[in-house]
């Protein structure tokens, strides 16, 4: 059951320096007088600019009335920004902001009058000339609503009747009054805030005292200590009594989307700066906006970055600046915590009952700087585009960053057109929760906005995308620059250039291409084009619709031809994938009983089970070739195995499983000194290297669409020539048919009977002219660059161990490992649910390997592509670290 902070709810106030008090007592000897305050609690000093904003309604209501100089707001709840404004000691009134209309209004409380009745000029309604005096005759107006007659604007207005005074608001010609009291002046002094400070220099020095005995008392319970730092006001504090304890390690995370003067600010106080390496545009324009009940960027843009920092930091203390009244989430914080998200971290929090005054006033006493924007008008820092930012501190961000603001609010209007969004999800701000909450579904039925059942918006037809306001002179965040002869982590002609073609899913980190790559928006547009504008079967037909389709459908067919340099030989035939390719030689070779088919211990199950069935019907004769120690193939054995009763050799150019690059090209050679024929499965080779079957000099190459960039349900079989027997037949496949017999149709339609997967054979073709855009080297190049600092990483980890290759040469972006005393599956279950890192896991479809590896349970495996990039691998290995170390 939840159990209550023992949080202050009473704030005391010294009458006689007429200052607010951290605890009961004043440096000048004197008891403070209790007022009871509204949840959460949380007092804070007004600044600059909220104190500027309060004179400038208050006086714009009431006319000359001069405001005192310690103004403290107690927030409350309400539809936004509801703050409960405290001045001499009592309420003063409220400030709100109206989302809807994007107004600041201040309603005076009747506690104050006493001080403020003197200097007002206007805003005042006495009812004695402004009512019908016999209406008021024997009332009590407290509560009641009076008919008056004023030139008064509508809103809240001071009320005055005979000797007493009180508050209303006016609407309609009509006052309600809210309370009527015997009036009496007050005058008070107007200390500063310094002085305020001084006279709680002695329960600060108490603050000071046991927070800096927490942190010592804790900060050895680990190898090593830092500080979390924000750039706010709370881990400003944080920081500072860290330092005085003796800490002097502290970092930030950088999530690109923090305000300037925040990463200024943090570089001034000498923290290290840590780059989150997340791209939220790419991520939220598929997405959608974080919401406050779905903030999805909390998990690319910090703790992803926190883990892969912790994964070299190791196990440590971090001091943070939690404090109960922030949130109901930290309103049970203990002195130290586990870190949920990261079991490396203990977290100290050393301020945790202290409120936001405290924070002011201890920053003020020790005369530490904190971040310019609290001056600003700005309640919490963080993201410039937070959704648990007020809108009121959205509307400031117009004033302050412009630029920033506008970007943001052009995508905003732009998800809201293309989802059938009304326009007040962005200009209301309801795009800060999946859900609404009551308060804000039922501003939206009073405004006619309809909402559903589960709370959300409705939606209604996409509207035509509106242009966006022009984003001048946005300030760009400088990262720093890479220190002399380092080479940078990735190559941004990849990276930059291409991840953004990708619909990756938002905060996930993908490394499972070895099964199914991510289509880039071109192949998808080329499919969805297909399908939208001139979907057509292929063949014979005549009309224009066929004519097109028939033409791209073979225009893919040269495309791949020349992707794989077979433009002047051979055929290339689409399949549904390289599965089916294989097969397609292992049924339509014709063998003859004894002949011998040699493979490797390597293969997928696909380059396997047919060779298997063959040689269990007695038609062939099947030799498997093992792998050395080194985890390459044993080719001593494989041209022992290749005899003249050698009909075919089917091996894989790269596992799927180990990443291991086979030497095609000599096998080539032995297979045509005894006259056998040649399969290379290519499906692991094709997308991630150059591949040339003039090079490679083999007869038939098989790989698959869905591997390289391509849509699912498609695979190639190139043949040199074109000897194979169809293994179906049916219309397309035959050029005359009669009722004694039929003639083949020549070309790769002989072995594409039916109608075929028409829009995803044109996809494939736009899939290659993606990778050749790219270039087959630099794809090679950056995986291999990759597979080096994985392969590296996870060697460092004590308990993982690694199943690849030595030499980078030998291997692509394919490896596989596992971590001592975790099966496979628990390792990629705690990586998908922990650090939403997607592997593959078990036997990969290749199982004979694995019992030659004897790792009956198989392994973890990471996949590469091009849009992998080293911030997605250091987050494995941040990750694979956790695991390793006992989760």
């Amino acid at each position: 059951m939840f159990r209550e902070p023992p949080v202050k709810k009473t704030l005391y106030w010294c009458t006689h320096c007429n200052v607010p008090l951290l605890a009961r007592s004043c440096a000048c000897g004197r008891d403070g007088e209790e007022l009871p305050l509204l949840q959460p609690y949380d007092l804070r000093p007004a600044l600059r600019a909220d104190a500027a904003l309060i004179q400038d309604l208050v006086s714009a209501r009431f006319g000359d009335v001069k405001i005192p100089t310690i103004l403290l707001l107690n927030k409350t709840g309400g539809m936004d920004r509801n703050d409960l404004v405290i001045a001499n000691g009592a309420r003063f009134g409220w400030l709100v902001f109206d989302p809807v209309d994007r107004q600041y209004r201040f309603d005076i409380a009747p506690e104050s009058l006493s001080w403020v009745v003197p200097m007002v000029t206007k805003g005042i309604v006495d009812l004695s000339t402004a009512a019908d005096p016999a209406t008021l005759a024997g009332r009590r107006l407290g509560g009641k609503k009076v008919e008056v007659t004023t030139d008064e604007p509508e809103g809240t207005v001071i009320v005055k009747y005979r000797q007493r005074y009180g508050t209303g608001v006016l609407r309609e010609g009509t006052i309600r009054v809210k309370e009527l009291s015997p009036f009496e002046a007050k005058t008070f002094e107007n200390p500063d805030w310094q002085e305020a400070v001084h006279q709680n220099r002695l329960h600060l020095k108490n603050l000071e005292r046991f927070a800096v005995r927490t942190i010592k008392q804790h900060m050895h319970d680990r190898p090593t200590v830092n500080v979390s730092y924000s750039g706010g006001k709370d881990s400003t504090a944080a920081l500072a009594l860290a330092r005085r304890a003796g800490v002097t390690n502290a970092f930030f995370i950088n999530t690109g989307l923090e305000f300037p003067e925040t990463v200024d600010f943090v570089r001034e106080q000498g923290v290290e700066v840590i780059d989150s390496g997340g791209d939220f545009w790419a991520s939220v324009s598929k997405a959608g906006p974080p919401g406050k009940d779905n903030r999805w960027c909390c998990k690319s843009l910090k703790l992803h970055p926190l883990k892969r920092y912790l994964a070299a930091t190791g196990p440590c203390v971090t001091v943070q600046g939690n404090r109960w009244y922030e949130s109901w989430n930290r309103a049970g914080l203990e002195e130290t915590s586990q870190n949920p998200n990261n079991p490396l971290q203990l977290n100290i929090s050393p301020i945790r009952n202290w409120r936001a005054i405290e924070v002011f006033f201890y920053l003020w006493w020790r005369k530490v700087p904190f971040n310019s924007l609290y001056e600003e008008g700005f309640e919490r820092l963080g993201c410039y585009l937070c959704p648990a930012m007020l809108e009121a501190e959205g509307e400031l961000i117009k004033k302050t960053h412009p630029p920033l603001e506008a970007r943001w609010q052009n995508f905003l209007a732009s998800w809201a057109a293309q989802k059938g969004l009304p326009e007040e999800y962005a200009t209301w701000g309801l795009w800060r929760w999946r859900e609404l909450p009551p308060k804000m579904s039922e501003i939206c039925r009073e405004h006619g906005l309809a909402i559903t059942e589960k709370g959300t918006l409705a939606t209604g037809p996409a509207r035509p995308v509106p242009v966006p306001e022009p984003v001048v002179g946005a300030p760009l965040i400088e990262q720093k620059e890479e220190p002399a002869g380092r080479q940078p982590d990735e190559q941004p002609d990849l990276i930059s250039g291409y991840r953004k073609d990708f619909p990756l899913p938002a905060g996930l980190v993908y490394l499972d291409s070895a099964a199914t790559s991510i289509s880039p928006a071109p192949v998808l547009d080329a499919v969805m084009e297909y399908d939208r504008t001139y979907r057509a079967n292929v063949g014979r037909g005549v009309h224009r619709l066929t004519q097109v389709a028939t033409q791209r459908y073979w225009h893919a067919h040269k495309k791949v031809a020349r992707f794989i340099g077979a433009e002047e030989q051979g055929e290339v035939v689409f399949t549904k994938n390289a599965t089916e390719a294989i097969a397609m030689v292992a049924y339509g070779l014709g063998f003859c009983p004894k002949e011998r088919v040699v493979t490797t211990v390597l293969e997928h199950h696909s380059n396997l089970l047919p060779w298997m069935r063959l040689a269990e019907k007695q038609q062939t004769d099947l030799a498997v070739v093992p792998i050395g120690g080194d985890l390459l193939l044993d080719m001593n054995a494989l041209e022992e195995a290749i005899t003249d009763t050698t009909r075919l050799v089917a091996v894989t150019q790269a596992s799927n499983v180990l990443g291991t690059i086979v030497p095609v090209r000599e096998i080539a050679k032995i297979c045509h000194d005894h006259g056998a024929l040649l399969l290379v499965d290519a499906a692991q080779s094709v997308p991630h290297m150059p591949v040339n079957v003039n090079d490679l000099n083999c007869d038939f190459l098989a790989f698959s669409g869905h591997k390289m960039l391509g849509p699912t349900g498609t695979g190639v079989l190139w043949m040199k020539e074109s000897i194979l027997e169809p293994l179906l037949l049916g219309g397309g496949a035959v050029s005359s048919v009669s009722s004694t017999g039929y003639t083949l149709a020549e070309g790769y339609a002989r072995y594409e009977a039916g109608t075929p997967a028409i829009g995803a054979g044109i996809g494939l073709g736009a899939a290659v002219d993606y990778l050749e855009q790219v270039g087959m080297a630099k794809v090679r190049a950056h995986e291999t660059a990759l597979t080096t600092r994985l392969i590296d990483g996870l060697q460092r980890i004590e308990g993982v161990t690694v199943y690849a290759p030595e030499n980078p040469a030998d291997r692509i972006g394919v490896v596989s490992f596992n971590v001592a005393g975790f099966d496979p599956h628990t390792v990629a279950a705690y990586l998908d649910e922990h650090a939403e890192v997607l592997v593959r896991s078990g036997h990969h479809c290749c199982m004979p390997l694995m019992e030659h590896l004897g790792i009956p349970d198989g392994t973890v495996r990471a996949s590469l592509h091009l849009y992998s990039n080293s911030t997605e691998v250091d987050t494995l290995l941040a990750a694979v670290g956790e695991v390793a170390g006992g989760v």
